[in-house]
């Protein structure tokens, strides 16, 4: 899997194969946000609040393990399932600084509207981070 897949959700968030971001111009899954405080550290998130950010970037993306194309072909995906969401989480360096916020503006520029054109800049911290 690439290293761009959502592992979000990283699922998104990491979560980063699916849908198209073509077509449908709204906001797919529960909103622009997850109701985890932005400001918090992926590693220092508690279980409730991994759980909710997984879920939340999951949706976002139609599901866990679905995911969006963007225009220049690159897909980006949640984790195929909230365990793999979490075990990113966990696995993740203590001194990875992504912060929910992070997660949530990749997973908002990768799902849009509009379409993603590409993997979106805020990305490369959470890719940077992966395990």
């Amino acid at each position: 899997m690439s290293r761009f897949a959502l592992k979000v959700t990283f699922a998104v968030v990491f979560a980063v194969a699916g849908s198209a971001c073509g077509g449908d111009s709204s906001t797919p899954g529960p909103g622009p946000s997850s109701g985890v405080s932005t400001g918090t550290r992926l590693v220092d998130l508690s279980e409730a609040d991994a759980i909710a950010l997984c879920d939340w970037a999951a949706a976002r993306f139609g599901g866990y393990g679905h995911g969006v194309t963007c225009a220049n072909g690159t897909t980006i995906t949640a984790r195929q399932t909230r365990e793999l969401c979490l075990m990113d989480y966990q696995n993740a360096s203590p001194t990875c600084p992504v912060t929910v916020g992070d997660i949530e503006a990749c997973t908002n520029q990768s799902v849009g509207p509009p379409v993603c054109a590409s993997v979106p800049s805020i990305c490369a911290a959470l890719i940077a981070c992966a395990p």
